[in-house]
This record gives C-alpha cells, sequence and structure tokens, in this order.
C-alpha cells in the first residue's frame, strides 16, 4: 500500500458539546482525555472520524465534545484498503485524518467556550502524539 492516499474534508460535525457550570480553578491542572472512534460508508467511499475530547479537573467534567470529521477518499484508494469484509486503515492514514480531527476541534472547543464566555476558552487543546495514540492499523470489519 502506498502511502499517498488522495482524499477531501467534506464534512465537520459537532456530535456533542457539553460545558459544565463547574467553576475551572487556574491553580489545578487540567487533565486531557481523548478517544478514537473510525467507520466506513463502503458505497460513498467515505471514511469517518469521530473523537471525543474531555476535560476535567480532579476528577470533574468540565467539558466534553464529540467531533466527526468525514473525508471521501478517491475509490481506487479506498478499495485499495479493502480486503473481503474488512476495511484497513494504515496507521500513517488515521494519525493523519486524526490531526485534522484534532485541528479542528481546537478551533471549535475555543470558538465554543469563547461565546459561552467560559475561562477555559484559555485553556488550549494540548498538542496529541498521534503517533503513540494510534500505533496499530485500524481494522473494520464489514456486515
Amino acid at each position: 500500500m502506498t502511502n499517498h492516499i488522495p482524499f477531501r474534508i467534506i464534512g465537520l460535525h459537532v456530535d456533542s458539546f457539553f460545558l459544565t457550570d463547574h467553576k475551572f480553578q487556574i491553580e489545578i491542572p487540567v487533565e486531557v482525555l481523548t478517544s478514537y472512534d473510525f467507520g466506513v460508508n463502503i458505497d460513498e467511499h467515505l471514511v469517518i472520524a469521530r473523537h471525543s475530547y474531555t476535560y476535567l479537573q480532579e476528577g470533574t467534567k468540565l467539558l466534553q465534545m464529540t467531533l466527526i470529521s468525514t473525508f471521501d477518499v478517491k475509490p481506487d484508494a479506498f478499495q485499495s484498503m479493502l480486503q473481503e469484509n474488512k476495511f484497513t486503515l494504515e496507521p500513517f492514514f488515521s494519525q493523519y485524518l486524526s490531526t485534522i480531527n484534532v485541528g479542528a476541534a481546537r478551533g471549535e472547543i475555543h470558538a465554543r467556550c469563547q461565546a459561552a464566555e467560559s475561562e477555559l476558552a484559555d485553556i488550549i487543546l494540548p498538542p496529541i502524539n498521534l503517533t503513540e495514540a494510534l500505533p496499530e492499523p485500524i481494522v473494520i470489519t464489514l456486515e
């Protein structure tokens, strides 16, 4: 498989957004949790990255957002990832798509917190090491 997969972003959608009224305390560190899910639409050669971001302070949820990024992959490249009933995203590709999701999430979180006049607008989603977070191929079994 080649490391060149032609694609275009066709959608960025905030699936959920939760901002607590819990008072953010500047002197206490904020922990950021992330989760990564992927899906495919075989008929339309789409790859979907659904990532969630949660800000915690001393175990209390301050913010949670799930962002869905949808990518249209060139049919030939899409077919190269499809083998029988399994679709495989190699790490370089899942990491690349996730980089786009993280960047968009960073902007969404900031804009939504700023619009809500939340102090969390000043807490920037930190860099995420996607090489460590997504080191293995993502294999999606199709039904």
